[in-house]
């Protein structure tokens, strides 16, 4: 019993310290789980309402804020004369802000679209009903859009 004794706790010994698992560097590194952001950002507009008059030859006043869950990326604005699907030859604005990295609000406060009375050739710009198309976009591509309606008068 002695002799088995000797070779058994021995034996137990080794057991126990091979079969624990030891931690190495060459263990492979599992990365973290990534889940797409598919939430779309949310633009609340302050300034222009639907049904605001803006006389040619002076500046539309846009005042809205932005927010995302992650990070915005740009604002676009379109304005186009309102004729439901027409093309026509008449004043149109589009222009793309972005947005500065890491930024998951933005207050839009400026008058940087300037409304003019005529446009290229010489043509006077039309009054009336335009559209105006506001598309929020975040860093993963999810896109929000607002619309409005302004008259443009003399």
């Amino acid at each position: 019993m002695k002799n088995a004794t000797k070779w058994l706790i021995p034996l137990f010994c080794l057991l126990i310290t091979f079969s624990c698992k030891k931690s190495s560097t060459t263990d492979p590194v599992v990365p973290p789980v990534t889940v797409p952001d598919t939430t779309k950002p949310v633009i609340n507009l302050v300034d222009p309402a639907t049904g605001k008059t803006i006389i040619l030859g002076t500046a539309l006043h846009l005042q809205m804020d932005l927010s995302d869950n992650v990070e915005l990326k740009s604002y676009k604005v379109v304005i186009s004369k309102s004729l439901k699907g027409v093309t026509t030859s008449d004043w149109a604005f589009s222009q793309t802000w972005q947005i500065p990295t890491g930024k998951k609000t933005l207050a839009v406060n400026h008058n940087e679209i300037a409304v003019p009375t005529t446009f290229t050739g010489g043509n006077g710009v039309t009054t009336g009903n335009y559209d105006m198309l506001i598309t929020c976009t975040d860093t993963a591509g999810n896109e929000a859009t607002t619309n409005v309606v302004v008259a443009l008068t003399k």
